[in-house]
């Protein structure tokens, strides 16, 4: 079996104490079946605390939703105490995810993860292959349709490398190649014909993300004074495309091939490009200007929101198909005037 992964993945270390967010706050924490038998097993006093902290295969939150073993230092008490053999499966692995096909697996680091988002935004996007044991597929699917979204995500990336192409080009051929495919499946995506208005379109934008349902308790303040905040943006700056085709990259390597079991081919390739237009605009409303460190803050924020909310991506999946303002040519809208033409190289 193949295994592919970015070429930054493996240089990926958990900041620990040093993060200015936790991935141990405002999150269930599940606990897979193997780490709670051992867990059960743990003498002392210890295990005592383990055992009164497990509740229904999760770890008890405390009142202002830390893991209860998250200490005073942002470390993790199981891992000082047990080791780093010993965290639940969704501890270890994270930020790191995975995905499973007949003759290859995928991995690589999520965005959510303040280390990961420099990481992600700090070199080009690159894939990487080494052998790995057999592993069995995620579930069912057409081997024809999979080589099909291999090269066309092939052609996707190449269109965000490429320097002769300005980034709002490379965008709008991410959504034609999407849309090329999905026209060939029998599992159909929805898509507007109708082209709105720029500026009602970015209002939508923000107006459905202030109706997903929050992670974080501040996210939702923040996007409402961005939203009354978004015809004084800064101009977009050219310097910023190489982020964006880094963050492109990112979405489409994540999340084009899941369409091989759901079909999704156009609804992925939407996200995509909604999420390069929310989050360079939220860059250009940063008070104090946008680095290379603060676009990294915020498409981490942005990240945890949606893409690591089951329920918040369902949502958008399904509006991305069903209302005008996500439809291509309205996207398209929006990607031009979003991304004045230049060149810019990554």
């Amino acid at each position: 079996m193949i295994y592919r992964y970015p070429d930054y993945y493996r240089d990926f270390r958990c900041i620990a104490g040093d993060c200015r967010d936790n991935c141990c706050k405002g999150w269930e924490i599940d606990i897979d079946s193997d780490t709670a038998d051992y867990y059960a097993a743990v003498k002392g006093s210890f295990g005592e605390r383990l055992r009164s902290s497990i509740k229904n295969g999760s770890f008890v939150l405390t009142a202002d939703q830390r893991c209860p073993f998250l200490n005073s230092s942002g470390l993790c008490d199981i891992y000082t105490e047990l080791g780093g053999d010993k965290l639940c499966k969704i501890c270890s692995d994270h930020p790191r995810f995975y995905e499973w096909f007949g003759s290859f697996k995928e991995g690589g680091i999520g965005l959510c993860c303040e280390a990961a988002a420099e990481l992600i935004l700090s070199r080009p996007f690159l894939l990487r292959e080494e052998e790995a044991p057999p592993e069995d597929a995620a579930g069912e699917y057409d081997e024809e349709l999979l080589s099909m979204l291999l090269r066309a995500r092939d052609e996707m990336f190449a269109a965000l490398e490429r320097e002769d192409i300005p980034l709002w080009e490379a965008l709008c051929r991410i959504l034609d190649i999407a849309a090329e495919i999905q026209d060939c499946l029998d599992m159909p995506f929805p898509d507007s014909s109708a082209e709105l208005p720029c500026s009602g379109t970015l209002g939508s934008f923000f107006a459905c993300l202030s109706e997903l349902e929050p992670i974080d308790e501040s996210w939702q303040p923040y996007i409402s004074a961005c939203a009354e905040k978004l015809s004084s943006a800064a101009p977009h700056e050219s310097g910023q495309d190489i982020l964006l085709r880094r963050l492109g990259a990112y979405f489409i390597y994540r999340y084009l091939l899941k369409s091989v079991y759901d079909g999704q081919v156009l609804g992925y390739a939407k996200f995509a490009v909604f999420s390069l237009i929310i989050i360079d605009r939220l860059c250009r409303l940063a008070e104090e200007g946008c680095t290379a460190d603060r676009c990294a803050g915020i498409a981490k924020n942005y990240s945890k929101e949606t893409e690591y909310c089951e329920e918040n991506m369902a949502e958008l999946l399904e509006r991305f198909g069903q209302e005008p303002c996500f439809g291509t040519l309205s996207l398209k809208s929006l990607i031009a005037a979003s991304f004045p033409e230049n060149v810019d190289g990554n």
